[in-house]
């Protein structure tokens, strides 16, 4: 056993041209996840349309 703890590496923060990139990656997701939920919608209101159409 050695007389050191053994201690997980730290890695300093991603950057991008001097700027953080994990708030850039918060608003990237939540764009996404909006974008998913606006298609799921507009799906829901397609199916919801011709399944109650009379013909």
């Amino acid at each position: 056993m050695s007389a050191h703890p053994v201690h997980p590496p730290t890695y300093a923060p991603t950057t991008d041209a001097g700027k953080r990139t994990d708030h850039r990656v918060l608003i990237r997701v939540l764009i996404y996840m909006a974008a998913a939920h606006l298609f799921g919608g507009f799906l829901y209101l397609l199916f919801f349309l011709g399944a109650h159409t009379h013909h």
